[in-house]
Protein backbone atom coordinates (compact mmCIF):
# COMPACT_ATOMS: atom_id res chain seq x y z
CA UNK A 1 0.00 0.00 0.00
CA UNK A 2 2.91 2.30 0.35
CA UNK A 3 3.94 1.75 -3.26
CA UNK A 4 1.86 4.70 -4.26
CA UNK A 5 3.34 7.59 -2.53
CA UNK A 6 6.56 6.80 -3.54
CA UNK A 7 6.12 6.70 -6.79
CA UNK A 8 4.91 10.02 -6.72
CA UNK A 9 7.96 11.05 -4.41
CA UNK A 10 10.31 9.68 -7.26
CA UNK A 11 7.95 11.43 -9.88
CA UNK A 12 8.06 14.83 -8.58
CA UNK A 13 11.73 14.46 -8.61
CA UNK A 14 12.41 13.31 -11.80
CA UNK A 15 9.76 16.22 -13.04
CA UNK A 16 11.52 18.61 -11.33
CA UNK A 17 15.22 17.97 -12.19
CA UNK A 18 13.92 17.76 -16.11
CA UNK A 19 12.75 21.66 -15.43
CA UNK A 20 15.78 22.95 -13.85
CA UNK A 21 18.05 23.19 -17.07
CA UNK A 22 15.01 25.10 -18.94
CA UNK A 23 14.00 27.44 -15.64
CA UNK A 24 18.15 27.99 -15.77
CA UNK A 25 18.51 29.02 -19.51
CA UNK A 26 14.93 31.31 -18.74
CA UNK A 27 16.99 32.90 -16.39
CA UNK A 28 18.17 37.11 -17.66
CA UNK A 29 21.08 36.76 -15.29
CA UNK A 30 22.27 33.51 -16.97
CA UNK A 31 22.07 34.54 -20.54
CA UNK A 32 25.19 34.48 -22.82
CA UNK A 33 26.43 38.26 -22.86
CA UNK A 34 26.36 40.32 -26.31
CA UNK A 35 29.53 41.14 -27.84
CA UNK A 36 30.09 45.07 -27.34
CA UNK A 37 30.20 46.76 -30.34
CA UNK A 38 33.83 46.92 -32.09
CA UNK A 39 33.43 49.86 -34.64
CA UNK A 40 30.95 52.62 -35.10
CA UNK A 41 29.99 54.91 -38.40
CA UNK A 42 28.29 58.43 -37.87
CA UNK A 43 27.23 61.12 -39.86
CA UNK A 44 25.95 65.06 -38.78
CA UNK A 45 26.75 68.37 -38.50
CA UNK A 46 28.64 70.86 -37.25
CA UNK A 47 29.13 74.90 -36.31
CA UNK A 48 32.72 75.90 -35.87
CA UNK A 49 35.22 78.95 -35.80
CA UNK A 50 36.25 80.36 -39.18
CA UNK A 51 37.73 83.99 -39.51
CA UNK A 52 38.67 86.09 -42.15
CA UNK A 53 38.37 89.72 -43.32
CA UNK A 54 36.50 90.44 -46.33
CA UNK A 55 38.84 90.52 -49.84
CA UNK A 56 38.61 89.81 -53.34
CA UNK A 57 39.76 86.98 -54.94
CA UNK A 58 40.34 85.89 -58.72
CA UNK A 59 37.69 84.79 -60.60
CA UNK A 60 37.33 83.95 -64.23
CA UNK A 61 38.51 86.48 -67.26
CA UNK A 62 40.76 88.06 -65.14
CA UNK A 63 38.36 89.93 -62.89
CA UNK A 64 37.71 89.42 -59.27
CA UNK A 65 34.89 88.56 -56.88
CA UNK A 66 34.33 89.96 -53.23
CA UNK A 67 34.35 87.43 -50.68
CA UNK A 68 32.72 88.88 -47.28
CA UNK A 69 34.42 88.12 -44.10
CA UNK A 70 33.31 85.42 -41.88
CA UNK A 71 33.25 84.69 -38.27
CA UNK A 72 31.96 80.79 -38.10
CA UNK A 73 30.98 78.49 -40.63
CA UNK A 74 28.90 75.20 -41.35
CA UNK A 75 30.28 71.69 -41.74
CA UNK A 76 29.21 68.66 -43.28
CA UNK A 77 30.67 65.88 -40.30
CA UNK A 78 31.32 62.08 -40.38
CA UNK A 79 33.62 59.52 -38.91
CA UNK A 80 34.68 55.96 -38.54
CA UNK A 81 35.49 54.71 -35.22
CA UNK A 82 37.22 51.47 -34.07
CA UNK A 83 37.22 49.82 -30.49
CA UNK A 84 40.55 49.68 -29.39
CA UNK A 85 39.76 46.62 -26.75
CA UNK A 86 38.45 44.36 -29.04
CA UNK A 87 38.64 40.58 -27.62
CA UNK A 88 38.32 41.39 -23.92
CA UNK A 89 34.96 42.40 -23.64
CA UNK A 90 35.23 45.56 -23.40
CA UNK A 91 34.20 48.93 -24.87
CA UNK A 92 35.12 52.12 -23.11
CA UNK A 93 38.88 52.94 -25.21
CA UNK A 94 38.40 53.58 -29.08
CA UNK A 95 40.05 54.90 -31.59
CA UNK A 96 38.75 58.19 -33.85
CA UNK A 97 38.73 59.03 -36.83
CA UNK A 98 36.88 62.81 -37.65
CA UNK A 99 36.04 63.99 -40.81
CA UNK A 100 34.83 67.79 -41.53
CA UNK A 101 34.22 69.66 -44.86
CA UNK A 102 33.59 73.18 -44.08
CA UNK A 103 30.47 75.00 -46.25
CA UNK A 104 31.99 78.23 -46.55
CA UNK A 105 31.67 79.13 -50.32
CA UNK A 106 35.37 80.14 -51.89
CA UNK A 107 36.86 79.23 -49.20
CA UNK A 108 37.25 75.21 -49.09
CA UNK A 109 38.22 73.42 -46.16
CA UNK A 110 38.59 69.82 -45.27
CA UNK A 111 39.66 68.49 -41.94
CA UNK A 112 40.80 65.27 -40.42
CA UNK A 113 40.99 64.77 -36.67
CA UNK A 114 42.75 61.38 -35.69
CA UNK A 115 42.34 60.84 -31.91
CA UNK A 116 41.28 58.93 -28.57
CA UNK A 117 38.01 58.42 -26.63
CA UNK A 118 37.13 57.29 -23.15
CA UNK A 119 33.54 56.51 -23.18
CA UNK A 120 31.97 56.58 -19.05
CA UNK A 121 28.42 54.34 -18.73
CA UNK A 122 26.06 56.79 -17.39
CA UNK A 123 23.06 54.33 -17.57
CA UNK A 124 21.99 51.59 -19.78
CA UNK A 125 21.22 53.96 -23.18
CA UNK A 126 23.60 57.07 -22.09
CA UNK A 127 27.39 57.20 -22.43
CA UNK A 128 29.64 59.91 -21.56
CA UNK A 129 32.67 60.30 -23.79
CA UNK A 130 35.66 62.93 -23.25
CA UNK A 131 38.51 62.45 -26.51
CA UNK A 132 41.75 64.06 -27.36
CA UNK A 133 42.45 64.47 -30.78
CA UNK A 134 45.09 65.90 -33.67
CA UNK A 135 43.84 68.36 -36.56
CA UNK A 136 44.92 68.43 -40.07
CA UNK A 137 42.86 71.08 -42.42
CA UNK A 138 43.80 71.37 -45.84
CA UNK A 139 42.56 75.49 -46.87
CA UNK A 140 42.22 76.65 -50.56
CA UNK A 141 41.57 79.58 -52.45
CA UNK A 142 41.23 79.84 -55.97
CA UNK A 143 43.73 81.38 -58.33
CA UNK A 144 41.77 82.28 -61.06
CA UNK A 145 43.83 80.32 -63.35
CA UNK A 146 41.97 77.86 -65.96
CA UNK A 147 43.95 74.69 -66.97
CA UNK A 148 43.00 72.36 -68.78
CA UNK A 149 43.44 67.93 -68.43
CA UNK A 150 45.83 66.77 -70.94
CA UNK A 151 44.84 63.09 -71.48
CA UNK A 152 48.19 60.85 -72.80
CA UNK A 153 48.08 59.27 -75.94
CA UNK A 154 49.78 56.26 -76.31
CA UNK A 155 51.11 57.12 -80.40
CA UNK A 156 51.44 61.26 -79.94
CA UNK A 157 51.75 62.10 -76.34
CA UNK A 158 49.60 64.64 -74.17
CA UNK A 159 46.59 65.91 -76.00
CA UNK A 160 44.55 68.59 -75.15
CA UNK A 161 41.16 67.23 -73.15
CA UNK A 162 37.06 68.48 -73.03
CA UNK A 163 37.81 69.26 -69.35
CA UNK A 164 38.60 72.67 -67.68
CA UNK A 165 39.32 73.30 -64.00
CA UNK A 166 40.43 76.26 -62.13
CA UNK A 167 43.25 75.75 -60.03
CA UNK A 168 43.44 76.47 -56.43
CA UNK A 169 46.23 77.71 -54.02
CA UNK A 170 46.67 75.47 -51.30
CA UNK A 171 47.62 75.54 -47.62
CA UNK A 172 48.33 72.85 -44.77
CA UNK A 173 47.55 73.51 -40.96
CA UNK A 174 48.13 71.59 -38.04
CA UNK A 175 46.89 71.77 -34.31
CA UNK A 176 45.37 69.55 -31.80
CA UNK A 177 41.73 69.35 -29.29
CA UNK A 178 39.72 67.78 -27.36
CA UNK A 179 35.76 67.32 -27.00
CA UNK A 180 33.15 65.93 -24.81
CA UNK A 181 30.20 64.30 -26.09
CA UNK A 182 26.55 62.54 -24.80
CA UNK A 183 25.57 59.23 -26.91
CA UNK A 184 22.09 57.98 -26.47
CA UNK A 185 21.51 54.48 -27.91
CA UNK A 186 18.19 53.68 -29.40
CA UNK A 187 18.25 49.68 -29.28
CA UNK A 188 21.23 47.33 -29.89
CA UNK A 189 22.64 49.67 -33.03
CA UNK A 190 21.48 53.42 -33.50
CA UNK A 191 22.88 56.09 -31.99
CA UNK A 192 22.85 59.48 -31.47
CA UNK A 193 25.90 61.72 -30.31
CA UNK A 194 25.82 65.50 -29.14
CA UNK A 195 29.19 66.80 -28.73
CA UNK A 196 31.58 70.15 -28.21
CA UNK A 197 35.23 71.05 -28.46
CA UNK A 198 37.57 73.53 -28.84
CA UNK A 199 40.42 73.41 -31.58
CA UNK A 200 43.87 75.08 -31.13
CA UNK A 201 45.98 75.14 -34.47
CA UNK A 202 49.72 76.05 -34.38
CA UNK A 203 49.13 78.80 -37.14
CA UNK A 204 46.52 80.34 -39.54
CA UNK A 205 46.74 79.09 -42.95
CA UNK A 206 47.99 82.40 -44.37
CA UNK A 207 50.42 83.74 -47.57
CA UNK A 208 47.19 83.71 -50.13
CA UNK A 209 47.96 86.10 -52.71
CA UNK A 210 44.53 87.09 -53.75
CA UNK A 211 45.21 90.74 -55.20
CA UNK A 212 48.14 92.49 -56.66
CA UNK A 213 48.64 94.31 -52.99
CA UNK A 214 46.49 92.07 -50.41
CA UNK A 215 47.56 88.93 -49.10
CA UNK A 216 44.91 86.84 -47.33
CA UNK A 217 44.60 84.89 -44.17
CA UNK A 218 42.11 82.35 -42.49
CA UNK A 219 41.38 81.32 -38.40
CA UNK A 220 40.44 77.79 -38.05
CA UNK A 221 41.40 77.68 -34.07
CA UNK A 222 38.09 77.91 -31.75
CA UNK A 223 35.09 75.92 -30.16
CA UNK A 224 32.32 73.85 -31.62
CA UNK A 225 29.33 72.02 -31.51
CA UNK A 226 27.31 69.86 -33.21
CA UNK A 227 25.16 66.38 -33.50
CA UNK A 228 25.52 63.20 -35.01
CA UNK A 229 23.81 59.86 -35.75
CA UNK A 230 25.92 56.78 -35.76
CA UNK A 231 25.60 53.08 -36.26
CA UNK A 232 27.66 50.60 -33.68
CA UNK A 233 28.15 47.06 -35.17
Amino acid sequence: MRLTPALCSVGLLVSLGLSSPALAEGLPGEQTERRPPQLSVEVGGSVTRMNHASTQIPSFRQEFKPVESRASAPRLSGGLHFNILRGSNRDDLWWTNGVDWYFANDVQVLSFRPGLEKRFPLSQRLTLGVAAFGAASEVSLPTGVISQNLPDDPNNGPQLGTDYFQARDKRWIFGAGGVASLQVGFGRFVYTRLQAGYTQYFRQAKGFVVTTSDSFSISLSGPFAGALVGVSL
